[in-house]
C-alpha cells in the first residue's frame, strides 16, 4: 500500500481521532491506523468503504480518554484504547439509555469517563490519525465502534 498521509505539526487540539497503534478493521484484517492510506477499504457499519483521506497530526501535549479492556462490553476494547475526548463512540447498552435516552447512541468519549475504567490521561508528542470517508461512517477499531466524519471539501 502506498502512503498518502498528510502530516500537520501543530499545537492545536484535534477534536477527534485515533492514537497511533490503534487497530482498525479493514477488508484485509486488523491493521494499525498508521498503516492506512487513502483508498484502503475499511469494514464499516454500512459495509466496506474506501478511505478518502488519512490526516495525521502531532500534538505536543494533549488530553486523551483511555478506555480499559472490556469497559464497553466483552472484549470492547480488547486492550487499553486511547482516543481524543470528542471521538464519537457507538454505544448500545445502559449507558446510551442513561446518557441519551435511547437504546443506542453516538457518545463522545469524554462523556463516558468514570475515572476508573474510562479515564482522562495527559499525553505528550501524540500522533493522532483522522480517517475521512465520503460520508460519515462507523468503523471498528479495537473491537469498538467509532464514528468518522466525511471528508472536508475545499471550495
Amino acid at each position: 500500500m502506498t502512503q498518502s498521509t498528510v502530516t500537520i505539526e501543530c499545537n492545536a487540539t484535534t477534536a477527534t481521532g485515533l492514537v497511533s497503534g490503534t487497530p482498525v478493521m479493514t477488508l484485509a484484517g486488523e491493521m494499525p491506523v498508521e498503516c492506512l492510506s487513502a483508498g484502503d477499504r475499511l469494514v464499516t457499519g454500512s459495509g466496506a468503504r474506501a478511505l478518502v483521506a488519512v490526516r495525521s497530526t502531532v500534538l505536543p501535549k494533549t488530553r486523551l480518554v483511555c478506555i480499559s479492556p472490556s469497559a464497553l462490553g466483552i472484549d470492547q476494547p480488547e486492550e487499553d484504547m486511547r482516543v481524543m475526548p470528542d471521538q464519537g463512540i457507538h454505544i448500545r447498552d445502559w449507558r446510551a439509555k442513561a446518557l441519551k435516552g435511547f437504546p443506542e447512541a453516538i457518545i463522545p468519549a469524554q462523556e463516558l469517563v468514570d475515572g476508573e475504567y474510562i479515564r482522562f490521561e495527559t499525553a505528550f508528542g501524540t500522533r493522532i490519525y483522522t480517517l475521512e470517508f465520503e460520508r460519515a461512517e462507523v468503523i471498528y477499531a479495537g473491537s469498538v465502534k467509532l464514528t468518522c466524519a466525511p471528508a472536508l471539501i475545499n471550495a
